[in-house]
Order: C-alpha cells, then structure tokens, then sequence
C-alpha cells in the first residue's frame, strides 16, 4: 500500500497524517471483533449427554511431553558441552615443522645449435614443368581416391600439403613432394 500526502508545508502532511490515523481508530472500533458469529449450542439433555461417545483418553499431558522435550534437550546440550570440553582439555598433538624442500639443482644451460649445412632440398621448377606436375599429379590422386585409396590420399596431403584436407588446399610447393612420394609407391 502506498499513502501520500500534499501540503505546502511540513505542518500541513502532518495534520493530514493525524486525521488519517484518527480516522483508522474510528474505524477499527466500529469493526465488530467478528464478523462470523458461533452457532449457538443446541441444547442436549442428560440421556444425550451421557450416551455420547467418549473419545479415546489422551495417555500423556501436553505439558508433560513438552517437559520432557526440554529435559531430554538439556541432556543433549550436557554431553554436547562435555564433550567439547574433552576436546578442549586434551592437548592436540604436536605437528612437525614441515620438511624444507629439497633445493632444486640449477637448470642446465641449453645445448649450443647445431648448425646444419644448408641444402638446396627443392631445385627452382620452372612454372610451366610445375603446372604440368600438378596436374598430373591431381589426376593420380583422385583416381586413387576413387579407387578406394581414400585413407592414403588423406595421408599424402595431410603430410607434405602442410595438414590440407582437400585438394584445393595444397599450396604449389607441396605437389613435387607429393609426386615423388606417389612414384615411389604411396597410393599402392
């Protein structure tokens, strides 16, 4: 709920906010204290009376059950308070300092590189010799593929075509390497 009072000054919310209260309390009087009434007992005669039926005796009080909640609470609070106690009063054991680390040995220097000659592994093709090797190679390699050779077709371009998965993925350097392996007997 949300109330809200104008005014042109503090002094104008304020009696507005008396009124209101003022008013609520006249209202709450005038609200009977319960709006359904009981109904009245119907008059019951002595035979009624004594041949109701009697309910099954209650065998423990309320307040006997609730006397012995708390009775058995405080003897659960009891041991709980002996036993931390206990645990206060026994000395914990004495925990060894743990060891130092072993300290580790110095990393070895790397080993100086090895230099390798240089050699010229692939020879300048000329670009028309290229051309004619990469196509001819293609030729090879989809007639393996479609010969059944799929697995060693995969294996020749994951391996000099740098991880290519198809043919247009093969950089043109790849290719006389390609050959030379398929001459050699990759794709039988």
């Amino acid at each position: 709920m949300k109330i809200t009072f104008e005014g042109e000054t503090i002094d104008d919310i304020i009696k507005q906010m008396d009124r209101m209260v003022d008013d609520l309390a006249a209202a709450v009087n005038t609200i009977p204290a319960s709006p359904r009434k009981a109904p009245a007992p119907a008059a019951l005669t002595a035979a009624e009376i004594f041949e109701a039926p009697v309910d099954k005796p209650v065998d423990v009080p309320a307040e006997k059950t609730k006397r012995e909640r708390t009775e058995k609470q405080k003897a659960n609070d009891e041991k709980l308070r002996i036993a931390a106690l206990a645990k206060k009063k026994t000395p914990e054991p004495v925990k060894a300092a743990p060891a130092p680390a072993p300290k580790k040995a110095a990393p070895k220097p790397p080993p100086p590189p090895v230099e390798e000659p240089e050699e010229d592994d692939e020879e300048e093709i000329d670009p028309k010799d290229l051309i004619a090797l990469q196509t001819k190679t293609l030729e090879d390699l989809q007639a393996a593929y479609a010969n059944g050779y799929q697995k060693e077709v995969f294996e020749l371009l994951s391996r000099f075509g740098d991880g290519a998965k198809s043919f247009r993925e093969l950089p043109s350097t790849a290719f006389p390497a390609i050959r030379e392996a398929i001459d050699n007997g990759a794709l039988t």
